[in-house]
């Protein structure tokens, strides 16, 4: 169970409707109450002023909804009696600290600043005052609910999100869910689909000026633009010196356990020297990470082979093994090579006649195939073939067919020799072997 701070505004309403509040305790107030809830831990996760989670905490945001608006949005406005150009004092009200934000931003530097007279004052003033005090040349922020049902007298109104769109060409951003790194993704996730059904049914729970409102003035979406932005306005803010840093963090997607078969247990026994079964060895194929599966191979032909030479041989035709007794696999012929390679294994054990190895694309005298035939499906039969051939002596890689850079990646799965190079290769074949980690020598 989490609690979850939000307002009681109109415009909060739609991304809490849908809230499980059999689950979750809900905490009703003003935003910069539940700012102050969020900081002092009262609450876990809290819909919160943007300007509040810039300033206040390393915050996360709940990913996919938001309080925003591209164009009027009718609910935070600055108001007065008397046009701006004759403006001496802007009272700004302590119920958002980003709407305060924003207002100090178009005043100072965006569109208001050339119409409002110099030495403007701007002075905060505590929740829910500053409208009681906009007369004659004195103009008040008015946020909320209250925006919507002002004092005739005040005729003279700018609509901040107006005139944020229109200096930047950005979607303004108002609130967001923001909790702490820690939060619980399954509260994260229901957050961010509570508040998509509770938009997709404004029109269906409200109606007259409510419906217009939620429908026509608000934005709900936290999207690439919307993110774009909060970023403006938050870079802004920074450079001004009114938030502490310049953007939030998202928090990401919730992590999910993909099933897998127990491999770590087979490649532990490989590792020790335990040889590998059909079934073992099939099962590492389809479902061990391909990181492991090379670690561990390259770890096996290092206590086989503790020399940490690399051979090669020079050879202008390079096509075919230039050595009797290397043997060749092929990869995406479409027979099972798992299986071969234990075929392999058995007629070692048998003759002894097996010197090397060789993984390719296809066996050399089949067709070229379809399946498991990626550059990640070849070093996954390299390393295979390291972990199964625990009889055979060496593990030959073949520049001819796979270029020096899947060589050279096949020495950091299993391999001890490159194979044949072209002679007008041996310098780049020289220099791949020693970014492997090794030391060249020509057999």
């Amino acid at each position: 169970m989490a609690r979850i701070g939000t307002v009681g505004y109109l415009n909060a309403r739609p991304l809490s409707d849908r809230i499980d509040i059999d689950r979750h305790t809900l905490v009703l107030a003003h935003p910069a109450e539940v700012a102050r809830m969020l900081r002092a831990g009262e609450v876990d996760v809290a819909l919160v002023p943007v300007a509040a989670a810039l300033c206040d905490g390393e915050f996360r945001m709940v990913p996919r909804v938001a309080i925003g608006a591209e164009g009027p949005v009718d609910s935070v406005l600055l108001v007065a009696e008397t046009p701006p150009e004759e403006w001496s004092a802007v009272r700004l009200d302590g119920v958002s600290r980003t709407s305060q934000v924003l207002a100090r931003l178009l005043l100072t530097q965006g569109p208001l600043a050339a119409r409002v007279p110099a030495g403007l004052l701007i002075d905060g003033v505590p929740p829910n005052e500053a409208a009681a005090g906009a007369a004659g040349t004195v103009a008040a922020l008015v946020i909320g609910d209250a925006a919507r049902q002002l004092d005739p007298r005040l005729v003279h109104q700018i609509d901040l999100a107006e005139a944020w769109t229109a200096w930047t060409g950005l979607p303004f951003v108002f609130a967001v869910w923001a909790g702490h790194p820690d939060l619980d993704p399954a509260v994260v996730t229901h957050l961010a689909e509570a508040g998509e059904a509770g938009v997709a049914a404004i029109s269906e729970k409200y109606a007259g000026a409510d419906l217009a409102y939620l429908r026509d003035r608000l934005r709900y979406t936290l999207d690439d633009r919307a993110l774009m932005g909060l970023r403006r306005f938050g870079a802004l803010a920074r450079r001004a010196g009114l938030v502490a840093r310049e953007d939030l963090e998202l928090f990401g997607p919730p992590q999910r356990a993909l099933p897998r078969p127990a491999v770590t247990a087979v490649l532990e026994a490989v590792a020790a020297g335990e040889r590998l079964g059909l079934g073992d060895a099939q099962r590492l194929r389809e479902h061990a990470p391909l990181v492991d599966l090379a670690a561990v191979a390259h770890e096996v032909r290092l206590s086989r082979h503790p020399s940490d030479a690399v051979t090669y041989w020079v050879q202008p035709e390079a096509a075919l093994p230039p050595e009797p007794g290397i043997r060749a696999v092929g990869v995406g012929t479409g027979r099972d090579w798992v299986a071969d390679l234990v075929a392999l294994r058995d007629e070692q054990d048998r003759t002894g006649s097996i010197r090397g190895v060789r993984v390719w694309a296809a066996a050399a005298a089949e067709a070229l195939g379809q399946r498991d035939n990626t550059a990640s499906d070849h070093q996954r039969a390299v390393a295979l073939a390291r972990l199964i051939l625990d009889n055979v002596p060496h593990g030959v890689a073949s520049v001819a067919t796979e270029g020096l850079g899947m060589a050279q990646a096949s020495l950091r799965c299993g391999n001890d020799q490159l194979g044949a190079v072209a002679p007008d290769q041996v310098a780049a074949a020289e220099r791949h072997i020693r970014e492997a980690g090794f030391v060249p020598v020509r057999a």
